[in-house]
């Protein structure tokens, strides 16, 4: 791990933690992934946004990986609303989305999945330049 713990952004811990606590997931495998995430975010440095790196996987970030399965380029991690798996855009809540939030390019991470325990590697993160005004909508449902 590159850094000794997640890293997350002031506004987006709030609203994650709010989604979590909102969110009604019966699948054993999905909960797991959330109580896990809720419990590393619990351990999480929170940066204002000025002072966020630019490796850390965010909402709205674009991520290649390394997964078992094989290499994964282009995938965006969004609000759950937004999710479309034909256009690689996976929900924050789910294993892969929990599993990437707030670690940094480079970092392996052990992880559950619907098939078992997996590691990912985080190959590349992009995320928007800091100087362009980005506007997040967010809805938790």
């Amino acid at each position: 791990m590159k850094h000794r713990c997640i890293i997350v952004e002031k506004s987006e811990y709030n609203w994650i933690l709010a989604l979590i606590e909102k969110s009604q997931y019966t699948d054993p495998v999905s909960q797991r992934c959330l109580d896990y995430l809720q419990k590393e975010l619990k351990l999480a440095t929170i940066k204002d946004e000025a002072d966020m790196p630019d490796d850390i996987v965010r909402l709205n970030s674009m991520v290649s990986v390394e997964t078992p399965y094989g290499p994964k380029t282009g995938l965006q991690l969004v609000a759950p609303a937004e999710r479309n798996i034909a256009e690689d855009k996976i929900s924050i809540l789910s294993p892969m989305g929990s599993a990437l939030f707030g670690y940094a390019k480079g970092d392996k991470i052990k992880w559950i999945f619907p098939k078992g325990e997996g590691k990912i590697k985080i190959i590349d993160v992009q995320n928007a330049p800091k100087n362009i005004s980005t506007e997040k909508t967010v809805r938790v449902e």
